[in-house]
């Protein structure tokens, strides 16, 4: 068993593979329980690095019937973790956390603090893949806090890195550079060579991501220096993809041309050096069952040079297919970047045109208060001094119901109560809806968020937004009570909506054909926001917007 653990740590797979099965005898499951478990363990993680999840599930299936079958809880929690894994890497992310779940609460029953920690940084990553983020950063922040308390500088190092990951996502860079120090603190007082090329590269290109070019260059360079002395062709790759981007952002097209060369290569470098390492790997399997091969059989070496002629057919063969891929696969990946890359130009030309009408709303409500206004209302007193005839009353009626209908039009184009901030416009809407006797609303303003200075353009979207849920809510919900509450977290406003009505059918919404939901879904996404509805069947609607605060 320490052997093949051995072979498992230094990446000799199919050497490992061979010890373990032989290991692997349903009688010892009977004896000795717990060296069939940890067999039956590793070699589902064997299978699992080899990315043969099917194969790996069953082993752990078998480890797990015997933990069970003997009560050993502290194997039975490393087996469900396991199995968790597994489930994340199928994008089944609610069945891994209810391993993960299981797997804590037996790891709390032993008193393992290590282990409990390991379930929280994986409860975590499941909840930065469901973009959960403000959840994955509390488990991660646990994990931490344990591997910290049990002093692992390893996965110390690791939590760090998760953290500043979705800091990243939040766009809080402040907080990932922070954290990705950390976390190179800890990699060079370890002489982590790997991990330190690998915070280098993420810091990086998190300043490639905020726009500082330079700094972006300079830790990318770090990572590659690093990344070069230990050979880590990974790291390498990935670092010369981040200089890339960081030279686009910076509109440098030269450079993030050189380096898209430099990344291209690196990469077919990695690939190459990849397939040298997995035949050394196949030979090593090879030779291992020669020996097997010999022991049990005198005539191995007719034997041998048919299966060499063979193994060689199928080397070869499976040359070709693996070159066909990953040449496919370079392809894809070129294609997928490139149409990421025309994606995200459009979505910065949509926000700029967005930004540009609802200026220009703003401009054009203006002129017709401010300019046609004013000159109506001037005709309106030279004509009221004239001597008063038939004539002259038509006249003036005209020009009133022309002043309404500028009003109107400009109070469209811009409400007038927005003149007065966002949350008095609120609370004006909230007035209006209480004069009527069918819907009474309740409007809670947090105090942190009148601190909140929202841009112009901004003021109006969001004005709009909440306009056109709470017409929908008057006309189709049947509520006699609609909740509006705004306050401000961490860096966010969140607009929280709800109702006591009839209920909305949420496909309904997702498959709607009208204009009104979708403008509510396009406006919160040019500000970088998120809408999430909750409805029930005569229960009622909850909807809640989350806006970054920085207006």
């Amino acid at each position: 068993m320490e052997y093949a653990r051995k072979l498992l740590e230094n990446y000799q797979l199919d050497s490992a593979e061979v010890q373990l099965k032989e290991l692997s005898k349903p009688e010892l499951a009977k004896h000795q329980p717990k060296i069939y478990i940890r067999t039956e363990l590793n070699l589902g993680r064997l299978y699992g690095d080899k990315g043969e999840n099917v194969n790996a599930l069953q082993h752990y299936q078998k480890a797990l019937k015997t933990a069970e079958t003997t009560n050993d809880k502290e194997s039975l929690a490393h087996v469900l973790k396991n199995i968790g894994v597994l489930y994340v890497s199928w994008k089944k992310l609610d069945e891994a956390f209810a391993y993960y779940e299981k797997s804590e609460h037996l790891a709390r029953e032993i008193g393992d603090k290590e282990l409990i920690a390991d379930c929280q940084n994986n409860k975590g990553i499941v909840y930065e893949q469901k973009k959960e983020y403000a959840k994955a950063l509390i488990s991660y922040k646990n994990a931490l806090e344990l591997y910290t308390e049990k002093d692992i500088p390893g996965k110390i190092s690791m939590a760090l890195s998760n953290i500043a990951i979705v800091y990243k996502f939040q766009k809080n860079y402040p907080e990932a550079i922070s954290y990705n120090f950390k976390a190179i603190t800890i990699a060079e007082k370890q002489n982590d060579k790997w991990n330190m090329a690998a915070t280098y590269n993420n810091i990086g290109n998190l300043y490639g991501e905020m726009g500082d070019y330079n700094k972006a260059i300079e830790y990318c360079e770090k990572a590659l220096k690093i990344a070069k002395e230990i050979d880590a062709g990974e790291i390498i790759e990935s670092t010369y993809d981040s200089m890339a981007e960081a030279a686009v952002k910076a509109g440098d097209y030269k450079k993030a041309y050189e380096y898209q060369k430099l990344f291209s290569t690196a990469m077919n470098d990695f690939i190459n050096k990849e397939n040298t390492r997995q035949l050394s790997e196949l030979n090593v399997k090879y030779e291992t069952e020669k020996k097997q091969n010999l022991i049990n059989n005198q005539k191995f070496e007719i034997r041998q040079k048919n299966n060499w002629l063979r193994f060689v057919g199928i080397l070869f063969l499976i040359s070709i297919i693996a070159a066909y891929f990953v040449y496919k696969n370079y392809q894809h990946s070129q294609n997928r970047k490139l149409q990421e890359e025309i994606f995200r130009r459009k979505e910065v030309e949509a926000k700029a045109l967005f930004d540009g009408e609802q200026n220009e709303r703003i401009r054009i409500a203006r002129d017709l208060h401010d300019s046609v206004g004013q000159m109506l209302s001037l005709i309106k007193m030279n004509i009221s001094a004239q001597e008063k005839n038939t004539e002259s009353e038509k006249i003036q009626n005209l020009i009133d119901k022309t002043i309404s209908e500028v009003r109107m039009i400009s109070h469209n184009l811009i409400p007038e109560e927005l003149n007065f901030g966002l949350i008095t416009a609120l609370e004006n809407l909230a007035d209006k809806i209480n004069t009527t006797d069918k819907t009474k609303m309740e409007l809670e303003i947090h105090e942190n968020v009148r601190s909140v200075k929202f841009q112009k353009q901004n003021q109006l979207s969001i004005y709009r937004i909440v306009q056109e849920i709470l017409n929908n809510i008057t006309k189709h919900s049947g509520a006699t009570l609609i909740q509006l509450s705004v306050e401000r977290s961490d860096d966010y406003v969140l607009f929280n909506i709800s109702d006591n009505g009839k209920g909305l059918d949420l496909d309904s919404i997702a498959n709607s054909s009208g204009i009104g939901w979708k403008n509510i879904n396009a406006r919160i996404h040019m500000m970088d926001g998120y809408l999430n509805i909750q409805s029930q069947s005569l229960k009622g609607t909850q909807i809640e917007i989350t806006l970054p605060d920085n207006g």
